[in-house]
């Protein structure tokens, strides 16, 4: 199949929160690559959940807000998403695991090899001192090109934890990335799925701690982790299967309350 042939989606979505079942989209923005081309989709969406203001205070999107918006997969950019919903296409994000459950509750399963900056910059980017999108931009000089992308959809301003913006910037990291894998895909979606440690956790109270402090001081929360969260989420699921066989007991929980919580789905 050549690359003409190839369609790459760079997606980001903004949500109600990060319960990977029963949070909603709220967001979707991508850029859609299709032979030299690029084409922006971005889209507010409405949602019956009442988000906290601790949500809201992230991306600053309020429920007054999408009052008269349609339902996620009503929007021009889902509709585009499922058309392109091919084993041939790409789909690009930064940590794909909530963007793909986000996608997976408007009951859209993706086809798409998926491709992971933030899991990529993890093994190709050793030296990078943070690996948000942010930082990556500065650190690596992508910021002009972000902005050139940006200009060329008829975005002004790039702002962080902005659907769109963050879209742009899995865009600009990617072609950044393909540099050190000698410009192969499929290596980048090759690297997406073999599993890694994590080191900190990136969702919910315990965001920024390291899992191994969680552990100690909250091994219970572990144990809710691995139940609600980990079960499609390859490189959590095998972070919190090493810790919590570090100590017996809870790991005996954590795999009797998975089992348990089974029947329910």
């Amino acid at each position: 199949m050549s690359d003409k042939e190839q369609t790459y989606y760079f997606v980001d979505v903004e949500s109600t929160g990060v319960d990977l079942k029963n949070d909603r989209i709220i967001q979707l923005a991508f850029l859609k690559e299709k032979e030299g081309e690029i084409r922006a989709f971005n889209d507010l969406c409405y949602t019956d959940i009442e988000m906290n203001d601790t949500v809201i205070a992230i991306h600053h999107i309020t429920n007054a807000m999408l009052e008269d918006k349609f339902w996620p997969y009503e929007t021009d950019g889902f509709i585009e998403l499922e058309e392109g919903n091919s084993e041939t296409n790409f789909f690009v994000s930064h940590g794909n695991e909530l963007d793909v459950a986000m996608l997976g509750n408007e009951e859209l399963e993706l086809k798409m090899s998926c491709i992971d900056t933030d899991k990529c910059s993890r093994i190709l980017l050793k030296d990078a001192s943070s690996y948000t999108l942010s930082n990556l931009m500065k650190q690596y000089g992508l910021d002009g090109q972000a902005e050139n992308v940006a200009k060329e959809i008829g975005l002004t301003d790039l702002e962080a934890h902005d659907a769109l913006t963050d879209a742009i910037w899995h865009y600009v990291l990617f072609k950044f990335l393909m540099t050190k894998v000698e410009n192969s895909a499929e290596k980048l979606v090759e690297l997406t799925s073999t599993p890694m440690m994590l080191e900190k956790v990136s969702f919910g109270k315990h965001k920024n701690k390291t899992f191994e402090e969680v552990m100690i001081k909250d091994p219970n929360d572990m144990v809710w982790m691995y139940v609600n969260v980990a079960k499609n989420w390859v490189d959590l699921d095998h972070t919190l299967t090493h810790w919590l066989k570090t100590k017996e007991y809870f790991w005996k929980m954590a795999q009797e309350k998975r089992n348990e919580s089974s029947w329910f789905d």
